[in-house]
């Protein structure tokens, strides 16, 4: 195929060139000239996949169009004998992607022209077509190694055409067992992360911890590892701490209060766990010997299926724990963290009876522990009175409104003849543990947690929900706190539902029940009970000895 003299002046003074990217000024005459192709050695990046890694192919310098792929069917078609069979002989040797470039050409000659920009990445990269589904990297780190932040555009996998991937996440729960969770791994604020790498004190059957021979391994958790040893034919419960700085500073403190605690319990009244001593093991571990008890009240409601305690036991259980909070209050103690798992029940694993469960229809039978004796473990967060507060206490679940919100106290005084009112926000006190006594009764009473979230303002609505409204005091008391936050501005009221962060929130709270609805019609005088401690107002909160004398614990409730 031949050209005329026009066309082939067309681009005389710039001559774009493929191979190298730019574009390159060459004389006319040199574009006329019939000389031979010249020949170039291939990069692995121009010949991906080839049969023949350095491969040589042929370039005719003829004038080439600026159509997808240079047109080299018309460099084949010039009279010259010689000329052709040089080209002939080139192409023998070429290899399969030139073949298929021949025969491509044909048909990209009516295609569109595109623009210069555009004609480099289609001449440079002749496979992408063939490869353009296959990744450039060869693992996804390298993929968002040197990126942004930002994710990429490019998926995976197929967008669904039903339910994207933004409405998957807004309404995760749909997708999610909620009833296989129904107490800690999604809600608490414990759950630990897969980064957190936890290194536990290394044991071996038999190996000395100063006087405690090892015997076995009895649970682990986030301060340390509980180990059954024995001393003298009596066996205790070694606590060995983290080799971690803050969690031996913490051991220290839970000593010296234990110790406390200890030397004025002379009656056996604070239902607290007794520590027999304490040592260093070789200036690393911190160790803590307590004497041995059962398991813990959460324990034992996971390996009974959460079906809850008797009410029998929950009345037991209560008016000990509430002779142990009065006992911490004189001393100016507040515990920090009651919850069934610092609850630890007295007789052993195997101390139980199975007996039909009481509040069930269908006759399933339960067990219960033989006996309701408990004792108040873990005070590594309790602090005295007199001491700093810090604003976050207790576990999500059990933690107080005011702990929240914020607590307001006035004091007023004659200052040269005139009255000065000084408000100071005290935060919680001896009434946030009673506060968490509720909600820890309560879940021993249905089996699952009373207030299951995982978010300050959704706590505060389903304290309303299940509770009643906040008072007017609490309302304006926590607008000069932190709590401003969670209070809507033009009402005295909380923020909700303004404040929700999703429409699932608002569902979740939706579903609450009132304490009523929760206790079953014969077991109405327990509910009570539960309202009158659950109180949202921290000031108007009972205290113990109050607590105590309430019509709950003297009277003998049915368990049907």
């Amino acid at each position: 195929m031949t050209h005329d003299g026009d066309e082939n002046k067309m681009y005389d003074n710039e001559k774009f060139n493929s191979d190298d990217g730019y574009y390159r000024k060459r004389d006319s005459s040199r574009i006329n000239d019939r000389r031979r192709p010249s020949r170039r050695r291939y990069s692995s990046r121009h010949m991906y996949h080839s049969s023949n890694y350095r491969h040589k192919r042929h370039k005719h310098s003829r004038h080439k169009s600026y159509s997808s792929t240079p047109s080299y069917s018309r460099s084949l078609t010039h009279n010259t004998p010689e000329h052709s069979n040089s080209i002939g002989r080139t192409r023998s040797k070429s290899s399969k992607t030139d073949r298929e470039s021949y025969s491509r050409s044909d048909s990209d000659r009516n295609h569109r022209r595109y623009s210069r920009s555009s004609s480099v990445n289609r001449r440079r990269y002749r496979n992408h077509n063939k490869y353009r589904h296959r990744d450039r990297y060869r693992d996804r780190d390298r993929r968002y190694s040197r990126r942004s932040h930002r994710p990429s555009r490019r998926r995976k996998y197929r967008r669904s055409y039903t339910l994207s991937y933004r409405t998957k996440y807004s309404h995760r729960d749909k997708y999610i067992n909620r009833h296989r969770y129904s107490n800690r791994d999604k809600y608490t604020d414990r759950a630990k992360s897969p980064k957190d790498e936890i290194i536990h004190f290394k044991w071996d059957k038999g190996m000395n911890l100063s006087e405690y021979v090892v015997l076995n391994k009895v649970s682990d958790g986030t301060f340390g590892r509980v180990l059954l040893c024995e001393k003298a034919g009596k066996q205790f419960a070694v606590k060995v701490v983290r080799d971690v700085d803050k969690y031996t500073q913490s051991a220290k403190i839970e000593a010296d209060i234990l110790l406390d605690i200890k030397n004025s319990d002379v009656n056996s009244e604070s239902h607290c766990v007794i520590l027999h001593d304490n040592f260093m093991y070789r200036n690393r571990n911190m160790c803590l010997v307590f004497e041995k008890l059962g398991p813990s009240l959460y324990e034992f409601l996971e390996k009974n299926d959460f079906k809850g305690f008797f009410i029998s036991d929950i009345q037991n259980m209560a008016y000990q724990l509430l002779k142990g909070l009065s006992f911490l209050k004189k001393k100016r103690l507040v515990h920090t963290d009651i919850k069934p798992e610092n609850i630890l029940l007295v007789c052993g694993k195997d101390d139980f009876i199975e007996v039909p469960f009481p509040r069930s229809h269908t006759g399933m039978m339960t067990k219960r522990p033989a006996m309701s004796d408990i004792k108040l473990i873990d005070f590594g967060s309790a602090i005295y009175e007199d001491e700093y507060h810090s604003s976050i206490i207790n576990t999500r679940q059990y933690r107080a409104p005011e702990v929240i919100l914020g607590n307001n106290l006035y004091f007023s005084f004659m200052f040269h003849e005139t009255r000065v009112t000084i408000c100071v926000d005290i935060g919680w006190s001896y009434s946030s543990d009673l506060w968490s006594l509720g909600c820890t009764l309560m879940e021993l009473y249905t089996g699952h947690l009373l207030f299951r979230t995982h978010s300050h303002m959704e706590h505060l609505a389903m304290m309303e929900k299940t509770i009643g409204k906040f008072p007017q005091e609490v309302i304006s008391s926590a607008k000069n706190t932190q709590g401003k936050n969670y209070i809507n501005r033009d009402e005295p009221r909380l923020d909700w539902p303004e404040g929700s962060k999703s429409k699932s929130s608002v569902h979740r709270v939706e579903e609450c029940k009132t304490i009523m609805e929760l206790v079953k019609p014969e077991h109405r005088l327990f509910g009570e009970f539960i309202r009158y401690i659950l109180n949202l107002d921290s000031n108007k909160r009972p205290t113990p000895e109050e607590a105590m004398q309430h019509e709950f614990f003297t009277l003998k409730l049915p368990e049907n």
